[in-house]
């Protein structure tokens, strides 16, 4: 703990405090440019957001430029090198790899699902949400694994239920406001409004550290090969920003409100304390396990997922390294 808080403050002394301004210099004639993509705007992108706007990406001679793009058009973009990493869900890298796509997976920025499952009150037991309507967004990606993982943990299938297809977070929110579906799966701030409208959390994933890759960074072998110094400046830059969003909420509330446009103070509270402190690593050591239940979702219907070795396309090397510069311990665990 002492070398966590160690590294925070230096972080926070050195990283530069505008959450909208930039960095607090010029950047180098001899910067490498790269680009960064992430798929969500939700808090499981923070670090990403904090590394390039307090300056670590800057301090370690990076000329990064982040860029948002559909969770789909992630891997697409890494192939014809639009960007060189890519921050995506674990289910798009494991249907990646499996579709022939070389590519490495080198840091998990949040690795326990996010998802806790909402029912409206006379909804909130397993026995009564059989049968009924739960929204999901679609039947691939964060939001239906998390989805199927919480409805395992009440032991009930996906056939248990009527899973209702709604295309976007925004709809399944609507639904669910509206009260048109009995339960979802959300996270903050979303989760803020089902909570003021008197709906039950019946699973929190995320409290129960359930594995998952729910985001974490994806590069092409052939541009590790090439680049693993630039490689690891990123991962450097990210476990700065990582013990920056975890010891300064302030700073981190207006990277929140900047990205993901949340402006109510309670919104933003809740927000900040379940990332910082119930998701967010100290040390996002990318791992087997947080594939677990992709696989098994992903491999129903898909043969190659559901023969793949999961370790041939982690590499834990990058965050290793960055530990143990940073003196910080490797258990890959969350740590307020």
């Amino acid at each position: 703990m002492g070398g966590l808080l160690a590294v925070a403050t230096a972080c926070s002394s050195s990283g530069g405090g505008s959450a909208s301004g930039g960095t607090t210099g010029g950047q180098s004639a001899t910067a490498t440019k790269l680009t960064i993509s992430y798929s969500e705007k939700t808090g499981d992108e923070i670090a990403l957001w904090i590394a390039k706007d307090a300056g670590y990406f800057e301090k370690e001679g990076l000329d990064v430029s982040l860029t948002y793009l559909a969770s789909n058009a992630g891997v697409p973009a890494l192939l014809s090198d639009q960007v060189q990493i890519a921050s995506l869900g674990g289910s798009q890298i494991l249907s990646a790899v499996a579709q022939g796509t070389d590519m490495k997976y080198i840091l998990t920025l949040s690795p326990v699902s996010t998802f806790q499952l909402w029912a409206q009150p006379k909804y909130a037991t397993a026995s009564a949400l059989k049968g009924k309507r739960v929204g999901i967004t679609k039947t691939t990606g964060s939001q239906y694994i998390g989805t199927v993982t919480a409805l395992n943990e009440l032991g009930l299938k996906p056939s248990d239920v009527q899973i209702v297809s709604l295309g976007s977070v925004p709809n399944v929110d609507s639904a669910m406001i509206a009260g048109t579906i009995a339960a979802a799966a959300s996270h903050p701030p979303s989760t803020v409004k089902y909570q003021q409208k008197g709906y039950v959390d019946i699973v929190d994933l995320a409290k129960k550290q359930i594995p998952s890759a729910n985001t974490g960074y994806a590069v092409l072998s052939k541009y590790l090969d090439s680049n693993s110094d630039v490689t690891q400046k990123v991962v450097d830059a990210t476990l700065k920003a990582l013990q920056r969003e975890k010891s300064d909420k302030a700073y981190t509330e207006e990277i929140i409100k900047k990205y993901m446009g949340v402006t109510d103070q309670q919104e933003l509270d809740v927000t900040y304390e379940f990332y910082a402190h119930e998701v967010a690593p100290s040390v996002p050591l990318p791992e087997v396990e947080q594939f677990t239940a992709s696989k098994e979702a992903i491999g129903k219907t898909n043969a190659k997922a559901a023969s793949m070795e999961l370790a041939s396309f982690i590499d834990s090397s990058f965050v290793q390294k960055a530990a143990q510069t940073l003196g910080i311990s490797a258990s890959g665990s969350p740590t307020k």
